[in-house]
């Protein structure tokens, strides 16, 4: 039957052309019509962003990156970017990439994607990896194959509601190489995480002092993800400057909160969590930000990196949900508590000032194409979450 679909698609849609694109205009035009979203409010935002996004890297000399635009009787029927990365790796290596794919049609997609390929050659490289929709912090990456009905969260790979994606760059030769789970945390308290280890201690500092920490908070990642991952975009501080800056923007008329004037005697039984709101100013300190440092050195051990659901905000709602973005906890601190321990301390503190309800941990690789497969690991990890959502990160070699 898909033969028989691909067929028709192809004889409907036999003038397509597809050209490389950089007036900002055009581009804005062409993702008017193509981009298919869930919530249709969100569209101007999402591509206002995208085209700033764009302008910033169009500006810096020899950054290659391409835009395509695919037509069909001179109206847009697909779009795609190229963006390659310098920071972006794929179990350690440069990469290719393609992501914000958007297609009408199978020829449309087929013609996108293969200047997608073209461009990856001349730029020397030998692997394309997509959909990778940078930038990563915002717009996530991979295609999502189970939770399509799932409320949308900013920052994870949104669904092209009635799309052939798939099976598109299937029948393009393309292979489901990476697949990613999104958890929804199910349980406020989890039970190893109201004791923490004597010798560490929890805190959320204030932004000017998170800011002064960047090359530490840098070495943390490092040390923590010292595994060859599939999909990573690196960035260093300014990635982690990035993330600030999300979890700092919104003014904090637009969550819907009361600060809890009983804190310290509602939590008195959990003394970690009553230490770390006296030592900090609890007015300005960035409670989506985490961290437990080791007392006798002050060395950051672990921290949680959380960005609140921007597309709430968008509509005008109170932001009531988190994107758990990254945990990170150093080599030798397993079984100390300290995951769990930041997860019972960052709900509280948001719970608590900042009216936050819901937190999903995002993309957690769960197995690949050449037989790792880390989903029982991810149950032992979180065994107080629920599977809601999984995306797959698509690989070709180019020839």
């Amino acid at each position: 039957m898909e033969q028989i679909i691909q067929k028709i698609e192809k004889k409907e849609y036999k003038s397509i052309s597809v050209r490389s694109v950089t007036n900002l205009t055009e581009i804005e035009h062409a993702l008017n019509t193509t981009l298919d979203l869930q919530v249709d409010e969100l569209k101007s935002e999402i591509i206002k962003r995208h085209i700033e996004y764009l302008d910033s890297k169009f500006n810096i000399p020899n950054y290659r990156i391409r835009v395509f635009v695919a037509y069909s009787s001179g109206k847009p029927c697909g779009y795609i970017v190229s963006d390659l990365n310098p920071e972006y790796k794929s179990y350690g290596r440069k990469c290719g990439t393609f992501g914000w794919l958007y297609a009408n049609n199978f020829e449309a997609c087929r013609g996108l994607i293969k200047r997608c390929e073209l461009y990856v050659k001349e730029s020397k490289l030998r692997k394309i990896r997509g959909p990778i929709n940078f930038p990563k912090n915002e717009m996530g990456f991979g295609l999502q194959t189970e939770g399509i009905g799932e409320q949308i969260l900013y920052g994870v790979s949104q669904p092209s509601p009635n799309s052939r994606l798939l099976s598109y760059l299937q029948d393009l030769n393309y292979k489901i190489e990476s697949e990613y789970t999104c958890l929804r945390v199910d349980e406020v308290s989890w039970k190893k995480g109201n004791k923490l280890n004597k010798g560490l201690k929890l805190c959320c500092l204030p932004v000017d002092i998170l800011e002064e920490k960047l090359d530490e908070i840098v070495d943390l990642a490092k040390d923590s993800f010292s595994a060859i991952l599939p999909d990573t975009s690196g960035g260093g501080t300014k990635n982690i400057e990035n993330l600030i800056e999300l979890a700092t923007s919104l003014p904090k008329s637009h969550f819907g909160f009361q600060e809890d004037p009983n804190l310290y005697t509602r939590y008195k039984n959990i003394p970690e969590f009553v230490e770390a709101w006296k030592e900090t100013d609890l007015e300005n300190m960035v409670t989506m930000f985490p961290m437990v440092f080791e007392r006798s050195t002050n060395k950051l051990i672990g921290m949680l990196i959380g960005v609140p659901d921007y597309y709430q905000y968008w509509q005008g709602e109170y932001v009531s949900r988190i994107n758990v973005h990254t945990a990170m906890v150093r080599r030798g601190y397993n079984g100390k508590g300290v995951f769990s321990s930041l997860n019972n301390f960052g709900q509280t503190t948001n719970r608590s000032l900042r009216g936050t309800t819901y937190f999903e941990g995002t993309a957690v690789w769960t197995k690949n194409s050449s037989g790792v497969n880390n989903e029982d690991a991810v149950s032992s990890i979180f065994p107080h979450c629920t599977s809601i959502r999984k995306h797959v990160v698509f690989e070709k070699r180019v020839k």
